[in-house]
């Protein structure tokens, strides 16, 4: 028989190996004093289907969490699934965020009859009433009333994802979109570059992520062929892998891709190789297809 730790551990792998639909939920209440809505949103890690007769969804909120506090007091939520498309606010919801931010400046959104955020464009929206909160484990779990349901025809499959490692809920949907080619090309930015290089980096360290940093770009670039100005370039390419990985040698192990790229805000100046390599040397055609060192200050790491 196998010990109560070896079978946490299968479980844990058994459940890496389940896809899970990306949902956000959202609740809101009035702020009388400053004459608003305070509006929040949280990706969660787990949601589910309890009953059809009456219709009842359980959604799991790791403990603590700002989201549970909000919570008690609006006793109402909407779950949101997420189209396949919206892979930024399934990253952005995940995202930790202070107080006195509000998290729908950039998010098209509506307010429902209840007074509820709904974003738009999901694959389907769930209105909910509290019934109970049980805390079990790390998790607050909690049981709502559906008392509307819509389901958009016109949007793409939903987005769902595997939990396999260390990584936030937020950088599982980002890398399963970046593999599978799904994530809208519009978001793949110098900072999705370096979101995807330190996820590979972290996990398998530099030289086990360097095939699939290298890989994955090919991939990504076939798949949006029409879209690709410049194509992939192989010194570029390793040059990031090296300054992403002395950069988390620099730092602590449990730092969240957001607190990483804070500390390290040079990494997103884009002019950075030129601080290694002059123009001819680092654009010349054998560089785009093989690495080759540079010519004005050696590489870290």
């Amino acid at each position: 028989m196998s010990s109560s730790g070896e079978s946490q551990d299968v479980y844990k792998s058994v459940m890496r190996k389940v896809p899970q639909p990306v949902v956000v939920v959202t609740t809101s209440e009035y702020d009388i004093l400053n004459n608003r809505w305070l509006k929040r949103g949280i990706t969660c890690t787990s949601f589910n289907s309890v009953s059809f007769e009456p219709a009842v969804v359980s959604i799991c909120l790791k403990h603590p969490s700002r989201m549970q506090d909000l919570l008690l007091r609006t006793q109402h939520f909407a779950v949101h699934v997420l189209a396949r498309d919206q892979v930024k606010y399934g990253v952005h919801f995940s995202q930790p965020v202070k107080e006195d931010v509000c998290q729908f400046t950039s998010v098209p959104h509506q307010i429902g009859e209840e007074g509820l955020p709904l974003i738009s464009g999901c694959s389907a929206v769930l209105e909910c009433t509290a019934k109970s909160v049980h805390t079990v484990g790390d998790h607050h779990v909690w049981y709502g009333d559906v008392c509307n349901a819509v389901l958009n025809h016109s949007t793409p499959d939903p987005l769902l994802y595997f939990i396999r490692s260390f990584r936030s809920v937020g950088d599982e949907i980002f890398l399963k979109a970046f593999e599978d080619a799904t994530l809208p090309f519009e978001d793949w930015t110098h900072e999705a570059h370096l979101r995807m290089a330190w996820n590979y980096i972290m996990e398998l360290g530099k030289d086990g992520a360097t095939p699939h940093i290298i890989e994955g770009i090919k991939h990504f670039n076939e798949q949006n062929i029409d879209k690709v100005k410049f194509g992939y370039h192989e010194t570029i390419t390793r040059f990031y892998i090296s300054v992403v990985t002395d950069a988390i040698l620099r730092s602590d192990e449990d730092l969240q891709f957001e607190n990483f790229i804070s500390s390290h805000t040079y990494l997103l100046d884009r002019n950075l190789p030129s601080q290694y390599y002059s123009k001819d040397r680092l654009f010349c055609p054998e560089a785009r297809k093989k690495f080759v060192s540079p010519d004005i200050r050696p590489l870290p790491c």
